[in-house]
């Protein structure tokens, strides 16, 4: 009995001892993790968060890179389309301006030099066969010598008219043969134009005439300096009465009003549209009157340029 409970005994202390042991023991056996868990396990938990915020920044980095790119390829882009445009406005304009030097150049005489109160009243686009005496005749009632630019081919269609202007002591102009824009025209052709007139003029009257006007007032620069080679001085005006475009006479007078100064250089027409011309014809009386009253004395082209 005895020896049976001493066994009972010794198997329960065996028992407790080998549970304690595994138990103990347990702590210090190996973890078996497969490789990411190890990974995660050997790294702290704040370098993991470095890590995701590195990796968040380089994506950042990245993304913002390729937008300033974007950015950056747009605004040349852009840019570059701007200063194309810039160019192509600046070589508009300047092709712009350069027409308008070409046309505009100072050794055209527009008006006297403003020393004193004088005016030349100036008729182009004749001779014709009925106004032009009419304009003949109230110049002479007011005693006064006048310029009129005449176009060749009328003044071969009208040779008497162009006598009669002379012989009453009014200046004659050259104003081309046909009245063509010369800009337009090769320099043979402007040659033309001038000496065509210039030959019947001298064929009719006598003598050669000093003034020309272009038609339209239009000449190159280097237009002017042919034309003054072949002996002529190129006049324009200063004021214009606009009477080629049919403007009515009470409107002529208020361009004169406002346009006249010492030394003005009157654009009116006895040739080219009849209307036109009849409204010159019929303000004339008037426009001398005015101007006279302003103090002004009439003369011819060449006297108020001292030519």
């Amino acid at each position: 009995m005895k020896k049976w409970i001493f066994g009972i005994v010794v198997v329960s202390i065996l028992s407790m001892l080998f549970v304690g042991c595994t138990t103990v023991g347990a702590v210090k056996l190996p973890v078996d993790l497969n490789d990411d868990e190890k990974q995660i396990e050997n790294i702290a938990p704040d370098k993991i968060e470095d890590i995701d915020d590195n990796k968040i920044k380089d994506e950042e980095k990245t993304n913002q890179d390729e937008i300033n790119v974007e950015i950056e390829t747009d605004e040349k882009n852009n840019n570059d389309k701007i200063n194309d445009t810039a160019n192509q406005s600046e070589s508009e304009n300047k092709a712009d301006q350069d027409k308008k030097t070409d046309i505009v150049d100072s050794k055209i005489h527009y008006s006297g030099d403003g020393s004193k109160k004088l005016v030349a009243l100036t008729f182009d686009d004749g001779p014709e066969s009925k106004y032009t005496s009419q304009i003949m005749d109230i110049l002479d009632q007011y005693d006064i010598k006048a310029t009129f630019f005449v176009i060749g081919q009328n003044a071969e269609k009208y040779p008497e008219v162009l006598k009669s202007i002379h012989e009453k002591g009014h200046e004659i102009g050259n104003h081309s043969w046909s009245h063509k824009y010369l800009p337009k025209l090769s320099k043979q052709e402007v040659e033309k134009e001038i000496l065509m007139t210039e030959e019947l003029i001298t064929d009719i009257l006598g003598e050669h005439s000093a003034v020309l006007r272009p038609p339209y007032g239009a000449l190159k620069k280097q237009g002017i300096e042919f034309v003054n080679s072949l002996g002529y001085n190129v006049v324009n005006w200063s004021v214009d009465t606009r009477d080629w475009a049919g403007t009515s006479g009470e409107q002529m007078m208020k361009y004169v009003q406002q346009q006249l100064k010492p030394g003005g250089i009157v654009l009116m027409h006895n040739g080219g549209n009849p209307k036109s011309v009849k409204n010159t014809v019929d303000t004339l009386p008037q426009m001398i009157e005015w101007i006279r009253e302003q103090g002004y004395e009439f003369v011819t082209v060449s006297e108020i340029l001292d030519l």
